[in-house]
């Protein structure tokens, strides 16, 4: 044979070959591309008792030399003796290895190889060499010397390099190939694997030492430690990226180390059993000190995703080892291996690299199993500085979560334990409200994940905040959920509890609060939110229903008060804190239905019985009525007039036997019409009294007959004021923003007219330099009138205007003569009831009125 050409790179010949009795000998030179010229020798010795053989490699230019010997010897009647060495220069068989293209492992890759590498094998085999069972006494030693291996893959442009030198020979024997039983190996030396993309400088990738022995049981074991870097994987893992993970998912800027030791046991000689048995267990040691640090990128999520709303979507991580993490590899009956986890300490953090979002997990006392089902239970601390949630516009701070975690796998179905939850966090503010310094507490939830759905249960749930503030209201307590059940699949959410509260506070934006409890129950189906609860307060007694609608934005409350009865021993304030109005006595019940939007079907019922109320210095006794109120989509209104009495109204003046209908119409103008009231023996009347809740101004006129003087006079208690008689009034009442205003109100005196005794008008001063004015004042001290006439203001100051004329005789002035009197006098009516309800003992007054 003269030539042989492979791929245009290998070219061979001419093919020598010589035999002299039983020796043959074949010779071939070669060269190859880009390398030297080589000459191939083979020498076969062959007779009935012995094989020999001798093959060699020699470079034109050098004298790296590779060669083979071999000798097969007859011992016995049915074994063979094999001896052989084989040494080799690596860089003499290169150009073989990438012509031929033996290492079809990288097909796409160039392969260099250097260094020396030796080998020695003996055995006895059988003279049918395919009965492994027969064979005995295999014995294998292995020397490297710089030995290294390069592949250059052109695709990803990684130049990848392996390195082994043994410090002491690599010796395996084996007692037996089926099954295969290890008699012992010893050895020990170093391997080496590198990396270098592109341009880049060569980065280590792997560095470890081993070491083999067999020990005193007679079981051999291999002991390696070193290191892994991370940085050099980089490269290497995008390339498997690309090939095995969806691309939607990417890790960049790998870094850190992964310090290890490993130790391999094998089975005892003398042990026999099926596969595997050989091998006892494989033991991983990661050392305290590794760390990795990546950056990932998750793409193709929703724009209102969890993940995107709080920016972890781009984030970096790193992953620090704090104590070992034990792995354990032990072969299976199933033919797989068994794997375990024990005694690990994680610590790792998250940075979202779009926001200041972040987090800190730390994993304690992780121990994991894994063969046909798989269980994993640890500690987990978890700690957010911030969490940002862009979508929902929420920021949570001081977030840090601990629980202790099982978790078994069985096939498709996954159960998580979670016992000993403990959540607090400093503040979550969102948009319209702010929570602070709240504790969740959870003592056990167990989980069930399935491929289409996962449902959890927690027989309790406790949950304690400091504070919860809105514009509508404040809360503060503890909240307990119990019998609590969720369930999701990819199409709905199901989810269920109890829930009760025995110290929950309430406050209003008004200051108003109460500390009640509150039991109930609510649901979750997909969209719709259901309960019921019941919260009592004191006396107070709220059952409810409500339903609402997440999707659409709707739902409505029923609720109802049973009828209540208050004391002065337990009045309304002893339920509910800071209401300008407090009830001490009577009884009153309620009920309504309110929806979200507002329904045509809302209502409220209030039932008023024998109430007494007071409110500030001022209170009411005998208020009986039932006020019924509706909605027409918009406001709130009386269907027709409510009527309602009341006893008594003392504000300083007393109003008594008041009798009016309620009236709300759908301009929301308050209306009590039909008024009638007794004041200071005279009465009070109106066909409605009227004032708008939205503030704008209304008029109504109020009219008052048989005003009785003389009670006035006892009622403001005036030391220096007497008086008869009885006086009608007509009184224009102007409500709006302004308040309560009165314009060109009239009065006048009832006939025969009446009295007046005003001892000490003026001061003496006044009077010394003035005659006139002493002449009135001496008037005004013993003064009957036959006409009194005149007109009154009353402005959003408060101060009472009346401009009076009195026509009548004074017996210490001229008794058969006329005195006219024109006065004009000036009263702050509200800091005249002031001192009115000052100078009486409220508590006194009020309980006069409700024993009669």
């Amino acid at each position: 044979m003269k030539e042989i050409e492979i791929n245009n790179s290998f070219i061979a010949g001419p093919l020598s070959i010589v035999r002299e009795d039983s020796n043959i000998l074949a010779e071939l030179p070669y060269k190859t591309i880009g390398f030297d010229n080589y000459h191939i020798s083979l020498e076969l010795d062959l007779t009935p008792d012995k094989i020999s053989v001798n093959a060699s490699i020699t470079p034109g230019s050098s004298e790296l030399i590779s060669y083979t010997t071999l000798s097969i010897s007859k011992e016995g009647s049915n074994y063979w003796q094999l001896d052989g060495e084989a040494t080799s220069n690596l860089e003499v068989i290169t150009p073989i290895i990438r012509a031929t293209r033996l290492l079809n492992l990288f097909p796409e890759s160039e392969i260099d190889s250097s260094g020396r590498l030796t080998v020695n094998a003996n055995a006895l085999i059988p003279d049918n060499i395919f009965s492994l069972s027969d064979y005995q006494n295999i014995n294998l030693q292995v020397k490297s010397k710089a030995l290294e291996i390069s592949g250059f893959d052109d695709k990803s442009i990684i130049n990848t390099t392996a390195r082994l030198s043994t410090t002491t020979p690599i010796e395996i024997e084996f007692k037996s190939f089926s099954p295969l039983l290890l008699e012992y190996i010893t050895g020990s030396g170093a391997f080496e694997v590198s990396s270098k993309h592109d341009n880049e400088a060569d980065k280590p990738l792997l560095n470890l030492k081993f070491e083999s022995a067999t020990d005193e049981a007679q079981s051999p074991k291999l002991h390696a430690e070193g290191s892994a870097y991370l940085d050099a994987a980089e490269p290497i893992l995008q390339s498997l990226h690309r090939k095995i993970f969806a691309p939607s998912f990417t890790v960049t800027n790998l870094g850190g180390k992964l310090n290890f030791q490993s130790e391999i046991f094998f089975k005892p000689v003398n042990s026999t059993s099926a596969w595997q048995s050989w091998l006892e267990r494989i033991g991983i040691n990661f050392l305290p000190g590794s760390e990795i640090h990546l950056n990932t990128s998750i793409s193709n999520q929703e724009k209102n995703s969890l993940l995107k709303s709080t920016g972890l979507d781009q984030s970096q991580a790193d992953v620090e080892i704090v104590d070992t993490v034990q792995l354990i590899l032990e072969p299976s009956a199933t033919n797989t291996f068994a794997a375990s986890i024990s005694n690990g300490g994680v610590n790792s953090k998250l940075q979202a690299s779009g926001s200041t979002t972040s987090a800190v997990l730390q994993i304690r006392q992780l121990n994991c199993s894994y063969n046909r089902t798989s269980e994993c239970d640890f500690n987990l601390d978890l700690m957010a500085p911030t969490i940002i949630n862009k979508t929902i516009n929420t920021v949570v701070k001081e977030l840090h979560s601990s629980a202790k975690i099982k978790i078994q796998t069985d096939g498709d179905i996954r159960k998580v334990k979670l016992e000993q939850i403990n959540t607090t966090f400093e503040e979550i503010t969102g948009g319209e409200f702010k929570l602070k310094k709240g504790v969740i507490q959870q003592p056990l939830m167990n989980c069930e994940i399935k491929t289409l759905s996962t449902s959890c249960i927690s027989p309790k749930w406790k949950n304690q905040l400091d504070a919860f503030n809105s514009e509508s209201i404040s809360l503060s307590g503890d909240l307990v959920l119990s019998d609590f059940n969720l369930k999701t699949t990819k199409r709905n959410t199901e989810l269920s509890a109890n829930f009760s509260s025995k110290n929950l506070k309430v406050i209003t934006p008004e200051n108003y609060s109460m500390t009640p409890t509150l039991t109930g129950v609510f649901s979750l189906n997909g969209d719709k939110i259901e309960g019921k609860s019941q919260l009592n307060a004191g006396a107070l007694r709220l059952d409810s229903n409500w339903y609402h609608n997440i999707e659409q934005a709707t739902g409505n409350i029923h609720f109802s008060l049973p009828e209540v009865e208050f004391t002065t021993n337990n009045p309304l304030s002893k339920a509910v804190q800071g209401l300008p109005l407090d009830i001490v006595s009577g009884a009153f019940s309620a009920n309504g239905n309110v929806s979200w939007p507002l329904q045509p079907k809302n209502s409220f019922k209030l039932i008023l019985t024998n109430i007494a109320a007071v409110y500030g210095e001022s209170f009411a006794t005998g208020v009986e009525g039932t006020i019924l109120l509706e909605n027409d989509e918009e406001h709130w209104f009386t269907p027709k007039p409510q009527p309602l009495s009341i006893r008594s109204i003392n504000a300083g003046l007393t109003l008594d036997k008041v009798l009016f209908s309620l009236s709300l119409d759908r301009e929301q103008d308050l209306s009590l019409r039909d008024f009638s009231a007794e004041f200071l023996d005279g009465e009070l009347r109106s066909e409605a009294l009227t004032w708008n809740l939205a503030d704008k101004t209304r008029s109504s006129i109020l009219s008052a007959k048989n005003v009785s003087l003389e009670q006035l006079a006892q009622e403001t208690e005036s030391e220096n004021f007497e008086a008869g008689g009885h006086l009608d009034l007509v009184i224009p009442i102007i409500t709006g923003p302004d308040g309560i205003t009165v314009k060109h109100g009239h009065l006048e005196a009832v006939e025969p007219g009446g009295r007046l005794r005003y001892y000490g008008a003026f001061s003496p001063q006044i009077l010394s330099g003035n005659p006139q004015l002493k002449l009135i004042a001496n008037a005004l001290e013993d003064y009957d009138f036959r006409t009194l006439e005149g007109s009154m203001e009353y402005p959003p100051s408060g101060d009472l205007q009346l401009s009076l004329k009195l026509v009548g005789r004074s017996d210490s002035v001229d008794s058969e003569r006329d005195l006219i009197i024109n006065l004009n006098l000036e009263n702050n009516i509200p800091a005249m009831l002031r001192s009115l309800q000052a100078s009486r003992d409220l508590t006194e007054a009020l309980e006069k009125q409700l024993d009669q």
